[in-house]
């Protein structure tokens, strides 16, 4: 199991991309007609009271009390502020180029994951998150087609995410799994629900069940990604999400029609092949 640990930190990783990217793509489709902080909301309350019902019959009144506070609150802050962030860049760029954005995180966890949490990293993973990295600026390139602001807000979501995956590593073992998406919701439903006479409005009847899928797609991608770090450091967790990029390409060809030029296929090869070598190095690591 040890040996395989980090490969099962991975697939949930992947798997929590997967979702989270899908989600998004609903998302983009409505955003015209619902407001961002407004479905956020809903995303992080919707989550909290699946996860409660289904974690109190095993840990009681426990899903109440996140432990610790400080430390649940900060992540769910992270996380809040990251999807926000995405959602806002939604609103101007491409989903494609907007996951792109998203995807400096893990740079921002690996350079950051010796300092904040004292893991130790080679020259060579840091070199393939680079690698990774430069693949995403080769689909962006400059002179992006969008509005610019939209990237640089991206950007921001980028960096937030990054401080969301080392709260997510600082936080793993300390409970079980359940609570800890349970929390994750609860701190983000909690600090957005004094805002939300601000933002509330009606919402069509057409977009109800998308929207309940959207939900029921944030709870599995939501927690797919919190439990992947207990399998694995964050420099080596955290790269995988850069299979978000993929799956953004999917969604913006067969729902918005966009298409992925010969650079963004070139960008996606850098992207997988930094993985693929990041996966087997832990692998060699781990057998020695």
């Amino acid at each position: 199991m040890a040996k395989n640990s980090v490969i099962i930190g991975i697939g949930l990783m992947v798997l929590g991309s997967a979702f989270l990217s899908g989600k998004d793509g609903l998302v983009k489709s409505f955003l015209h007609q619902v407001d961002p902080f407004q479905i956020i909301w809903m995303q992080f309350t919707g989550t909290f009271l699946v996860m409660a019902l289904i974690a109190f019959p095993k840990h009681g009144l426990r899903v109440f009390r996140p432990r610790p506070l400080g430390g649940q609150f900060l992540r769910g802050a992270m996380n809040i502020s990251a999807v926000a962030s995405l959602y806002w860049a939604l609103s101007y760029i491409p989903l494609a180029d907007a996951t792109a954005m998203l995807l400096f995180a893990p740079a921002v966890a690996t350079i950051l994951s010796p300092v904040v949490l004292g893991e130790k990293i080679g020259l060579l993973r840091i070199t393939a998150v680079l690698v990774g990295f430069c693949g995403v600026l080769i689909i962006l390139r400059p002179g992006f087609a969008g509005d610019p602001e939209g990237y640089y807000i991206g950007l921001m979501a980028g960096v937030l995410l990054g401080g969301y995956f080392l709260a997510n590593r600082r936080l793993a073992g300390g409970q079980s799994i359940m609570l800890d998406i349970t929390h994750n919701a609860l701190t983000g439903a909690l600090a957005l629900s004094p805002l939300v006479p601000m933002f509330w409005r009606p919402i069509p009847e057409v977009l109800t069940w998308t929207l309940v899928i959207g939900l029921g797609m944030a709870i599995i991608g939501q927690g797919s990604m919190i439990a992947s770090f207990k399998f694995g450091s964050a420099a080596v967790i955290s790269p995988y999400s850069y299979t978000m990029l993929i799956f953004a390409a999917a969604i913006g060809y067969f729902a918005f029609g966009t298409i992925p030029d010969a650079f963004t296929w070139t960008g996606i090869t850098l992207i997988v092949c930094s993985g693929i070598y990041i996966a087997h190095r832990e692998r060699k690591a781990a057998r020695a």
